[in-house]
């Protein structure tokens, strides 16, 4: 089959490596459609993982062979696949931080070589612990490409939840790339009015069309703006889908006192911002992060992609072959005009 395989720092190289073979209680999974995900990005760019590894984590497919003894599955059945799922029984998932359980940070998806998601291939096999729990059926009418959103949504989700965010507060989002987007339009569906700040015109006027109260860029008068929608208070909450310090610095200043800034860009070592303590203290307000997903958010994400109670068609900007895997992934790490969401298409699998 063919695949995207990282061969070292920004070294990405499509190569015929062999179909991966379902043991017992695994699933080989044929790759509809894969999203092309920033820390997946950052991974190759930085070279923060050893070589070889195919990467990809946001997968959409087609059942294409089960292993013995898999069960509640079949072939030709469509489903959204996960590739972390937490134990439930340690320190950590009794406390519900699920991306913390020392199982969960175990990758359980993979194309080859040492598991690393394995959705930038044509094929991906999942081990037999994310099998079941790891894997959400797509309804009939749902494509691929809405179903890859699943998993960003949950992230996504598990962080407006975590933030607190509650109906008739306001919220401002730092950015408004494919992640921006969605946290906007969650943090709307759960009733608070939101602004956003991009500096790309086009992202501006699409968050306008997808709900957002007011766009605006980053060098406007964005705190002004906040207080005369808020009594002169600003942001109930804030949160920071961009990275660097001037977004974060944005965030900061835009939240009222006692209120709460989500960290969400962040996701490797070596990212950082700094903040006045004595000002932060003194105003009570929060600082917070959330990584990855919630277990007990995966139904919840995936009913809001299905339902269609966000838009996540209109974030797909570009799409490409497997073959063109180097060219997309270059597209997807620069926030240029034009540039949402890319995708790989690995065109459909034989099924329902």
């Amino acid at each position: 089959m063919r695949a995207a395989v990282y061969r070292g720092r920004d070294d990405v190289r499509v190569e015929r490596i062999p179909v991966p073979e379902p043991g017992r209680g695994e699933m080989l999974l044929h790759v509809d459609s894969s999203g092309i995900c920033p820390t997946d990005l950052k991974k190759i760019h930085k070279g923060l993982q050893p070589p070889p590894r195919v990467f990809g984590h946001e997968i959409a497919g087609t059942v294409a062979a089960l292993g013995p003894g898999t069960t509640g599955l079949r072939e030709g059945q469509r489903v959204v696949l996960l590739h972390h799922m937490p134990c439930r029984t340690c320190f950590y998932c009794r406390r519900r931080a699920f991306a913390q359980c020392p199982k969960f940070k175990v990758n359980g998806t993979t194309a080859g070589f040492e598991p690393a998601g394995g959705g930038y291939a044509e094929y991906v096999k999942a081990l037999d612990w994310i099998v079941g729990p790891g894997t959400v059926a797509i309804p009939d009418g749902v494509t691929a490409e809405e179903a890859v959103f699943v998993e960003p949504v949950a992230t996504c989700l598990k962080a407006v939840v975590k933030a607190g965010v509650g109906k008739g507060e306001t919220a401002l989002v730092v950015g408004q790339g494919p992640i921006g987007l969605l946290l906007m339009q969650l943090v709307r569906l759960a009733g608070a009015g939101v602004l956003v700040t991009d500096p790309l015109p086009e992202r501006r006027a699409l968050a306008l069309r997808l709900g957002a109260a007011a766009a605006l860029d980053p060098s406007d008068d964005v705190l002004g703006e906040l207080r005369g929608l808020t009594e002169g208070r600003g942001a109930d909450h804030a949160f920071v889908a961009a990275g660097g310090q001037a977004p974060f610095a944005q965030a900061l200043a835009a939240t009222r006192p006692a209120g709460r800034i989500m960290s969400f860009a962040a996701t490797s070592p070596g990212e950082t911002a700094e903040v006045d303590l004595g000002v932060l203290t003194t105003s009570e307000k929060e600082i917070l992060t959330s990584y990855s997903s919630s277990l007990d958010l995966q139904d919840q994400a995936a009913q809001i992609v299905f339902s269609r109670e966000i838009r996540v068609r209109e974030l797909v900007s570009h799409r490409f072959p497997i073959e063109r895997a180097a060219e997309a992934f270059a597209l997807a790490a620069q926030p240029a005009p034009g540039t949402l969401k890319v995708l790989l298409d690995m065109g459909p699998g034989t099924g329902s």
